[in-house]
């Protein structure tokens, strides 16, 4: 819960904005609102809201470029809309019934409406883009924003197609792994980090240190959820426990796994995941065994640390005070304090 967090106050700052953005003009459209509402957790109190990690990342980015986090919050905003569109989408596609211990938008209202619903908020991202006119950014920083993210979405929908390929197949490679989740998640964590300069400074070489450092974070964030989707809990994840197992996903430790086992072994993977979705309980248990066999997640929290660190080096590098963002970046890979 927001409350919860050591970013309450930003977090209700954002939510804020984005109430303000969703709020309907007519009554008969408050349900389509609604829906929107519901998936980001602001329909009822106390729902769960999610981390808001992306937007959470531009305002301190933000900060720690000497600006006013305030001012940035329709671009938080704008990125937060943006992503949860794709989850919606995202949702559907992968026919999850659940996100954070709720029902999906499609499994309460359908899938013609949730499809909408995502087309809706999508068109409010851009629309929340133009709000940033109103808090006194030049408007080339403003049109330059709007690039920016309009090429993260690009690249979100190449990484979501490539994903979704990679579950009939069992010839990824680790580096192909790691450029899909530049596009599906790391496009926009970049564009978090790279945004706030966009909107801060003129400077190129700043600019490119932070797209250095989001492009560190969001490998090492997806190695992470990666590890929690074999690993974690449902109470932690809010999803079935083994659900990357489940439904096929070649995520960065199946990836792994068959890359460091020997022929036979890649041979017994691929039984096991030759069966259609949902996979059998007794695959599932066994491609586990596997993986623990060969010490994928060990070699899974390593590759988080190298990442980690590398994403440290980067905002080190941009300068300013920078504790906040190595704060956040710790909570969002695991990191301990």
């Amino acid at each position: 819960m927001a409350s919860a967090s050591p970013h309450a106050q930003r977090i209700a700052d954002i939510d804020g904005e984005i109430r303000a953005i969703l709020a309907a003009r007519e009554a008969e459209l408050a349900p389509f609102y609604g829906m929107m509402l519901y998936h980001l957790g602001l329909a009822e109190p106390g729902s769960a809201t999610g981390k808001r990690l992306r937007p959470l990342l531009l305002t301190e980015t933000f900060a720690a470029l000497g600006g006013d986090p305030g001012r940035a919050l329709p671009a938080a905003a704008a990125i937060e809309l943006l992503h949860n569109f794709t989850l919606i989408h995202d949702d559907i596609e992968d026919h999850d019934p659940t996100r954070h211990h709720r029902p999906t938008v499609w499994s309460v209202w359908g899938v013609p409406q949730a499809i909408n619903a995502g087309d809706g908020m999508y068109a409010v991202s851009r629309a929340a883009v133009q709000r940033l006119r109103t808090r006194g950014f030049p408007p080339d920083r403003v049109l330059d924003f709007a690039e920016l993210l309009d090429t993260a979405c690009v690249r979100v929908c190449e990484g979501q197609y490539l994903d979704i390929a990679f579950e009939t197949r069992t010839d990824v490679t680790v580096e192909q792994y790691r450029a899909m989740v530049a596009k599906k998640t790391g496009a926009l964590i970049r564009a978090s980090a790279e945004g706030a300069a966009v909107l801060a400074t003129d400077d190129v070489a700043l600019r490119a240190a932070l797209v250095r450092f989001g492009e560190a974070f969001g490998q090492a964030f997806q190695a992470h959820d990666d590890l929690l989707g074999i690993w974690g809990t449902t109470e932690r994840t809010g999803k079935e426990e083994l659900n990357d197992l489940t439904k096929r996903k070649k995520t960065l430790p199946v990836v792994l796994a068959f890359e460091r086992a020997s022929p036979e072994g890649r041979t017994a993977l691929r039984a096991l995941f030759a069966p259609e979705a949902p996979l059998p309980p007794h695959n599932v248990a066994r491609i586990r065994e596997m993986l623990e066999a060969l010490e994928i997640r060990r070699a899974l929290e390593e590759e988080i640390v190298a990442h980690r660190e590398r994403a440290f080096a980067a905002i080190r590098a941009a300068g300013g005070d920078v504790a906040a963002l190595e704060a956040l970046v710790r909570s969002a890979t695991g990191g301990a304090g």
